[in-house]
């Protein structure tokens, strides 16, 4: 019995009953923009193309393009040297990665213990891959750790996964080993 739905397989490749690498209607690049003009909105009210660039830690030139394209493709209003605001598309979506973000940091942090600078690295990665059905069941697990439903400290040690080999190699060099043979060897 096929698990996938037909419009499913529109999206991407399909392995073992999973939908992989979809097609999204915005780019992670787009999200990244959105999260941050949003996220400085709020803070500073105004926002101008070297705030933008001072956070995404870009140049002013950066920006400006692909702002053009976001202008193009409806997220955004850019007055030239002035103001960028995000449409109701863009604000939407902005948001949307704001959420997806403060929900895996709080997981990463509360539920794995993982120490705030790398939850904060880590879940900016993976705003962009998580499907809205999985922040859903993380953020009812997350209510459910917070409420102390589950105890998180009564896990049993004895469970193992199909690997017993860590990435503690990896962890104290701060490089992924996989990463890092994919590398040329000039890098």
């Amino acid at each position: 019995m096929d698990i996938v739905p037909p419009r499913l397989r529109l999206l991407g490749a399909v392995v073992r009953g999973y939908v992989l690498h979809t097609k999204k209607d915005v780019s992670e690049t787009y999200e990244m923009y959105l999260k941050v003009l949003v996220q400085l909105r709020r803070d500073k009210g105004t926002v101008r193309v070297r705030d933008m660039a001072g956070d995404l830690q870009v140049t002013l030139g950066t920006v400006s393009s692909l702002l053009k394209k976001m202008e193009h493709a409806g997220l955004v209003v850019h007055e030239r040297y002035g103001a960028v605001q995000p449409t109701a598309a863009g604000m939407r979506v902005g948001e949307c990665v704001i959420r997806r973000f403060e929900t895996i940091m709080a997981f990463l942090i509360e539920v794995l213990g993982v120490p705030s600078a790398i939850a904060e690295i880590d879940a900016c990665r993976m705003e962009h891959a998580v499907s809205p059905a999985t922040i859903n069941r993380l953020k009812h697990f997350l209510r459910s750790v917070q409420s102390n439903e589950i105890d998180l400290r009564s896990r049993d040690e004895s469970t193992t996964l199909s690997s017993d080999r860590t990435c503690s190699e990896c962890e104290t060099t701060g490089v992924c080993g996989a990463e890092a043979a994919l590398k040329p060897a000039n890098e």
